[in-house]
């Protein structure tokens, strides 16, 4: 599997979400980066770049080492991307979205025309929630209307297909 930028993007992006791809593509193809350099060059808020360092940090997608400042005190932590973890993550991911889709078509399924929603779709409940609810939008206390998930039990399956596994009718 060839890593292009692309698929670089779409890993960090699910794996700690749209905020990560910044620090990533400015991280790539550089070594022992400081997060102050970090933060100023891409002008965000040094704590944001801490806490999006952190969750990539936890995906095993940066490596760091922290070094003392002898002037004031406090460590300054250095980062680098690792580009191999993102191989390592593709099909661990895929895994992870395909067991989503199969829970979910489960629910939809053991669920089939027990749903309802709001009209302005603000909330989605299930009978027993909308019962609690009195068929009311717990948001925005408009009446709630029965859905029809036949649609997307459809889409669900589509999507399970598309990843080469059928699904299990």
């Amino acid at each position: 599997m060839k890593l292009t930028k692309k698929l670089i993007q779409d890993i960090v992006k699910e794996s700690v979400g749209d905020d990560g791809v910044i620090i990533s593509d400015y991280l790539q193809g550089k070594k022992n980066v400081s997060e102050f350099v970090i933060a100023e060059k891409l002008n965000v808020d040094l704590h944001i770049v801490r806490n999006i360092l952190y969750r990539m940090h936890a995906q095993g997608l940066v490596l760091y080492y922290r070094k003392k400042d002898r002037q004031k005190g406090w460590y300054i932590s250095y980062w680098t991307f690792n580009p191999k973890r993102v191989k390592e993550l593709v099909p661990l991911l895929e895994r992870q979205k395909l067991e989503n889709y199969r829970k979910r078509l489960a629910r939809e399924e053991e669920n089939e025309g027990n749903f309802y929603i709001c009209p302005n779709f603000c909330k989605r409940l299930e009978f027993e929630n909308a019962i609690e609810h009195d068929f009311k939008c717990p948001e925005c206390g408009s009446l709630l209307n029965l859905q029809d998930n036949s649609r997307t039990i459809e889409v669900l399956r589509q999507k399970i297909k598309d990843m080469g596994v059928e699904s299990e009718d």
